[in-house]
């Protein structure tokens, strides 16, 4: 008899048990009643990440929130960005019944190695520009090799090698420390040394330059950079006799980024970027100078199409030696145009415009520019062109907008 009782008692636990599992399930996550309303990324720069991975998330944007999908993505995050953490959070955006959808990159302490594709540009009046670098990187600490022979940005060409050590957590993932140590030998046009002859008041041509700039930089938002140090420059001159000079000078720099989520279909990016460096007799150099430099991009895009503006200035204060002078006609300013017929001594002023068009990769532009001095005019340059333009690739052919000898440049090259 209590054998019977005790079967009758497991048989109605079995079934009170079969009849709860009949019952509908509850939704899995709450969050699933919510709209999306932005995807977002902390602890790595957006860059890092592919643009079809970006425009995948961004299809989330304005539909259910669907756990399913999400991890998905995380999961796709992880397989592309080797080497780091991805953690999800649903956090409760600024409408009501809308959430953001926060993926948060950690980097995973350990050793890595790798050669980054270098940076090549050929411009058909200036030649071969490239550089090489080759980051090591030990838990926080990267240690980075470079090699580099640049005659594209600078009056001279610069060839020689690059060393950077960088703490990436000084206390906090918002505080780096970084040190660098530059060391070139140089070559310069015969158009600038033939120019310094009727310039006595810019200083004359050097063949070696080496460069050693600690700097600590902070992040208070993940949009904006504010850095400073100091940049301990010698410089090697051969007339009128073999002497060394510097330029040691306080540096400061300021960096702001920032890119809004598509609106009616359009994606809106803004960059910020001001530089200076102030030599001073405080620190003993030879060369007293103050080098105030900006630029500022603005990118509008909505799918296949893509309008840009950009500006560039510079302004300095002193007596500053070529390499701080600015200069126009490179693969980036007054395309068209060779910088060495522009200004061949360079300029201790500067403005330069651009506004270009893509659609798709097809690209258009129109560049405006002028570099001078104080008591020596320069009369602003145009240039047209049009070209190919990818994240890390590009190729141009620019037309400089004057009466004769209107000869096409050619460029291409990889970007970082």
């Amino acid at each position: 008899m209590k054998n019977i009782k005790l079967i009758l008692a497991l048989l109605i636990l079995l079934c009170a048990a079969g009849l709860k599992a009949d019952d509908p399930k509850p939704d899995s996550n709450v969050n699933e009643r919510y709209v999306v309303e932005n995807v977002e990324y902390n602890g790595i720069d957006d860059s890092k990440i592919s643009k079809t991975l970006r425009e995948n998330a961004q299809r989330m944007v304005g539909e259910k929130y669907s756990e399913q999908t999400a991890n998905d993505f995380a999961r796709q995050l992880r397989n592309e960005l080797k080497g780091y953490v991805v953690n999800l959070r649903v956090e409760r955006g600024q409408k009501p019944e809308h959430v953001k959808v926060v993926y948060q990159m950690k980097k995973i302490p350990g050793f890595s190695f790798s050669a980054e594709l270098p940076l090549l540009v050929y411009h058909s009046k200036e030649g071969f520009s490239g550089s090489l670098e080759i980051p090591i990187e030990i838990h926080h600490n990267v240690f980075t090799f470079g090699l580099v022979s640049d005659a594209d940005q600078l009056l001279e060409r610069n060839a020689g090698f690059r060393l950077r050590y960088e703490h990436r957590k000084l206390g906090t993932d918002a505080v780096r420390f970084r040190m660098d140590f530059d060391s070139y030998h140089q070559s310069f046009n015969a158009a600038t040394k033939t120019a310094l002859i009727e310039r006595p008041d810019v200083p004359d041509v050097y063949r070696a330059r080496q460069n050693f700039a600690p700097s600590l930089s902070a992040y208070p938002t993940k949009d904006l950079m504010l850095s400073a140090g100091v940049s301990f420059q010698r410089l090697q001159f051969q007339t009128p006799e073999l002497r060394t000079l510097t330029a040691y000078a306080g540096t400061a720099d300021i960096r702001y980024r920032k890119s809004t989520e598509p609106f009616a279909g359009y994606k809106q990016n803004v960059r910020f970027m001001y530089g200076l460096r102030t030599a001073t007799r405080v620190l003993e150099s030879d060369f007293v100078y103050t080098r105030h430099s900006l630029t500022a991009d603005y990118v509008l895009s909505n799918g296949k199409h893509l309008f840009g503006a950009h500006f560039l200035s510079g302004y300095i204060t002193g007596t500053a030696p070529l390499f701080e002078r600015f200069s126009l006609g490179s693969s980036v300013t007054l395309r068209g145009w060779n910088k060495f017929d522009v200004a061949p001594l360079g300029g201790s002023r500067a403005a330069h415009g651009s506004l270009e068009y893509r659609y798709r990769n097809l690209q258009l532009f129109y560049d405006v520019g002028s570099v001078w001095d104080p008591k020596v005019s320069s009369p602003a340059k145009h240039g047209l062109g049009f070209g190919w333009a990818s994240t890390h690739f590009f190729a141009s052919l620019a037309f400089p907008v004057r009466h004769n000898d209107v000869a096409p440049v050619f460029m291409i090259g990889f970007r970082e």
